[in-house]
């Protein structure tokens, strides 16, 4: 499976993760800024370690780590995965807080689905209560279709879901707004 997509913009990179981010990644997502609002995640290095080892072998699956350009800086997930037909869903998206790389790897991300991998739709699921993501995407313009029908059960409580959908003609429009936001956060990560 080739998973050796790489994308850079506004001065953040994704690049493919790699066996040795498990640690990264289980502390990204276990964190109290993460946790009881994203999906429940392996709790240990070595089950996050074997979620991997599966990963690199899953066809339609893509999973980034979100890194600022100039050092490499760990800062972040994301992904595009559930791939069929001309539809994905692009998530897995967690930040570290007080970094401004929102904008920009929103924007890489939907990039890679719309421009990368030729799809059509980007679907997406948020937490209802995680409302710094809801009032992200609300700003940028990213439409929110719905409640999903049944709750998820994250950290054994039951939590709705927002579904989102992008479409490739709604996608420059989106774009546009995240390349503004893009921009001006593009200073503030680059400089020393």
């Amino acid at each position: 499976m080739d998973h050796s997509i790489t994308a850079e913009k506004f001065g953040v990179r994704l690049r493919p993760v790699r066996l040795e981010d498990a640690g990264f990644i289980t502390d990204l997502r276990n964190s109290p800024h993460a946790l009881g609002l994203i999906g429940d995640s392996a709790e240990s290095e070595a089950s996050q370690r074997t979620w991997l080892q599966a990963y690199f072998s899953r066809p339609g699956d893509y999973y980034f780590i979100v890194e600022i350009a100039h050092s490499r800086q760990m800062v972040g997930t994301a992904g595009v995965y559930n791939i069929e037909g001309k539809s994905g869903e692009a998530g897995r998206w967690v930040l570290l807080p007080g970094i401004p790389a929102a904008p920009a790897s929103a924007w890489l991300y939907f990039h890679v689905c719309f421009e990368i991998l030729d799809l059509d739709v980007a679907r997406g699921v948020v937490v209802e209560s995680n409302t710094s993501v809801v009032s992200f995407q609300k700003r940028i313009g990213h439409r929110c279709i719905g409640m999903a029908p049944e709750p998820r059960i994250i950290g054994g409580k039951p939590v709705n879901l927002l579904e989102y959908r992008l479409t490739r003609p709604e996608w420059p429009k989106i774009s546009a707004n995240l390349t503004r936001y893009a921009l001006m956060a593009e200073k503030l990560l680059t400089r020393d």
